[in-house]
């Protein structure tokens, strides 16, 4: 008798061990978190973009003629993208005037070779000066420019270099893309 109840009972607590579920939590639903609403910034239009673009591109062309030939060369200074980051282009090309105004008329283009030369370097603007470091001091030198702004306006308006050179807004490099 002692085996049966002691059997009994085993088997009784089995049932009442692993047959008891416990109770379920009530899930609640968390409040919805609300999001902060920044204010919306004012959308820019194309023609301020540009307008913006230009005012940190400067370029001073100089055009020569000898004998048939045009020779132009270019130097443009862009600066105020990226940090400190600038950057002179110098480049040159000659044509003949009378030759491509001819092709012009034909429907054809005449292709002028041109040598171009990237100086990148850093920038510096102090007391209405902005100084050109290029980043190879050893092989190009440092160049100053003086800002003029505009009357009653803090825009600049133009630069000149040390031999006095009138540096006008424009001239920013398009991307190119190869092939």
């Amino acid at each position: 008798m002692k085996k049966i109840f002691l059997i009994a009972l085993i088997t009784f607590s089995h049932f009442f061990v692993f047959g008891q579920q416990k109770k379920p939590n009530k899930n609640t639903i968390p409040p919805p978190i609300k999001k902060k609403e920044y204010p919306m910034p004012e959308a820019k239009r194309i023609e301020d973009i540009v307008m913006e673009q230009t005012k940190r591109c400067f370029i001073y062309k100089i055009e020569e003629r000898k004998d048939s030939l045009l020779y132009v060369s270019s130097n443009l200074l862009e600066y105020g993208w990226a940090g400190d980051n600038a950057r002179m282009v110098i480049s040159s090309y000659n044509y003949d005037p009378i030759k491509k105004k001819e092709a012009e008329q034909k429907g054809y283009v005449l292709l002028e070779e041109k040598n171009i030369q990237f100086i990148n370097g850093s920038y510096k603007t102090e007391k209405d000066v902005l100084i050109f470091t290029p980043e190879k001091e050893d092989r190009f030198e440092k160049r100053t420019f003086k800002l003029v702004y505009k009357p009653k306006t803090n825009k600049v308006d133009y630069l000149k270099d040390e031999k006095n050179n009138k540096y006008i807004a424009g001239g920013c490099q398009e991307p190119i893309i190869g092939q």
